[in-house]
């Protein structure tokens, strides 16, 4: 039984505010195979629609905006085994069926349905003259016979070829080019659902679970396949014929729908230059970034040779890397790649450019021309700009700070004691050399030193007890932190009992008796070493 009133409300849906599928069927079959369908190459004649002239409107066929839905295309052609209205979201029936009810069949679609008879169909035939030599066109086949009905009603479809070069076993020697990709299987509910190919199928809900049944982005069918492509190889300048049908097996009801991207029926001669850069302004910088150079073409058949014109103001080959005039596409491939390097010169010679012009002229004397332009700056060589500070030991800290021009992208500035920034607080009673070092995108580097001269006078005492009451426990010498020194301690027969390079106020004494000792302290930038005597008082051993 037909579903009059599910169908009815589905068609209230066209006037809904909310984010759904919106369908225009207002227009010729012919019209919009002309100006939905078609794509760039592609000459087409003789439309037809279920055996007649395609000028006029049917249920069958519409325009549609998917933008706001989970289809996958954004806009293009619908073809249906009922009325297109059905298509509209959300999916609050578990089956549902609007308009059609005909006996119309196919003889292609009684080959893949069969032993099933076909109801309903939808034809759309055409002849077209390709430019290039591939076809293609991108397509999603839905159908609210998903899932209760796999293995037992088969609603089918065909994108039925035929022309030169083409032997197939449908009518007219055509060949069905809907299929699974990668396979030779059609695409029906049989070979694409949650168990069969499921990378390929996509839920759609039962009708009666959230969010399905109460979201309209969500159309009115159960399921559905990802964007598929459909594609063959042709000859450029020969007539072919193409017949797009799909239709209801076994019954009239559980409609079924083929939604094919707009645009997307074509067959490309042109060919595509593109010249990727590393830098996000599209430029390439000496001795720095490259660039990745891409020749693209419709298909993959036989070797191509493109030409490429190379101009601009920067020389090629001294310059950059060299580019040669001629390059090969292989039989297989449908790119070819390959980097430019700008190379640093040291030469100030502002910005350059390069300007490429790829040429190709296919087998019925098509001319396509790409083009591309790219850059060249030069390197800005990063500077580090520090000062020394001579100080009046009065701080405990003092900032540095570093004044950072150049290099390319994001430069990382660092300090030896991990402070990554161009400022770092130091200590300021003790002298110290700091290093900062930056480093850019392309990897280079440059570092500066900051000398700190804390302005500390050295002060030593004559006296400390190590007894660990935490009080005078140590040798310390004021102003010492931070310097370049020796420091030796001597007993009185004149042998060495304790000896530092850079001492840092470390020695406890706990390894000498208490007594009376000598030292000798050396500091970088004194005129002498200080001398004098030192006791060592209440020595805890």
């Amino acid at each position: 039984m037909r579903k009059g009133l599910a169908g009815a409300v589905a068609m209230v849906c066209v006037a809904s505010t909310q984010a759904q599928l919106t369908i225009d069927n207002t227009t010729t079959v012919q019209s919009l195979v002309e100006n939905v369908l078609l794509g760039g190459g592609v000459n087409v004649t003789n439309i037809t629609f279920n055996g007649v002239p395609a000028n006029f409107v049917t249920e069958q066929a519409a325009s549609f905006n998917g933008s706001a839905t989970t289809l996958g295309i954004t806009s293009g052609m619908m073809l249906a085994t009922g009325s297109v209205q059905m298509a509209m979201g959300p999916n609050n029936s578990g089956s549902m069926s609007l308009g059609g009810g005909l006996p119309t069949s196919d003889p292609d679609l009684a080959i893949l349905s069969n032993p099933q008879t076909v109801n309903d169909a939808a034809i759309l035939e055409f002849d077209f003259v390709p430019a290039g030599d591939s076809l293609s066109f991108k397509f999603v086949f839905a159908s609210d016979e998903y899932l209760e009905f796999v293995n037992s009603v088969n609603d089918i479809f065909g994108f039925f070829l035929s022309g030169p070069g083409i032997n197939g076993t449908f009518s007219n020697n055509a060949i069905n080019i809907a299929l699974i990709p990668n396979t030779t299987d059609p695409v029906t509910i049989n070979t694409v659902n949650d168990v069969v190919n499921p990378a390929y199928y996509v839920d759609n809900g039962d009708g009666f679970t959230a969010p399905f049944n109460t979201d309209p982005q969500y159309v009115q069918y159960d399921g559905f396949t990802v964007v598929i492509t459909a594609s063959a190889l042709v000859s450029c300048g020969e007539t072919y014929h193409i017949k797009i049908a799909i239709g209801d097996a076994s019954d009239t009801v559980w409609d079924s729908a083929v939604f094919l991207e707009g645009g997307s029926f074509s067959s490309p001669n042109a060919i595509d230059l593109e010249v990727v850069t590393a830098s996000a302004d599209g430029t390439l910088t000496e001795g720095c970034t490259d660039a990745t150079f891409t020749i693209t073409r419709p298909g993959a058949d036989d070797d191509i040779d493109v030409s490429v014109v190379v101009g601009g103001t920067a020389t090629n080959g001294t310059d950059y890397t060299s580019i040669p005039a001629l390059i090969t596409i292989p039989d297989g491939q449908n790119s070819v790649s390959f980097p430019i390097e700008a190379f640093e010169d040291n030469v100030a010679e502002g910005q350059e450019e390069i300007v490429l012009t790829a040429t190709f002229v296919n087998a019925c004397g098509d001319t396509s021309i790409s083009t591309a332009t790219v850059p060249i700056v030069e390197y800005v060589p990063m500077v580090l700009a520090t000062e020394d500070l001579f100080l009046e030991c009065e701080d405990d800290s003092v900032l540095l700070i570093a004044q950072l021009s150049g290099g390319f992208g994001n430069v990382s500035p660092i300090w030896d004691n991990g402070t990554a920034s161009v400022f770092n607080w130091v200590p300021g009673m003790e002298s110290g050399t700091y290093t900062i070092t930056a480093t850019d995108e392309c990897e280079k580097s440059v570092s500066a030193v900051v000398n700190v001269e804390s302005g500390c006078q050295i002060v030593i005492p004559n006296v400390f007890s190590p007894n660990s009451d935490g009080e005078n426990d140590r040798f310390v010498i004021d102003g010492i932190l931070g310097t370049s020194n020796t420091v030796r301690i001597y007993n009185r027969w004149g042998q060495i009992v304790y000896e530092a390079n850079n001492y840092r106020n470390q020695w406890d004494g706990d390894d000498v008796s208490d007594g009376t000792y000598y030292y000798e302290v050396q500091v970088d930038g004194e005129p002498k070493a200080f001398t004098g005597h030192l006791t060592i008082l209440n020595n805890k051993r």
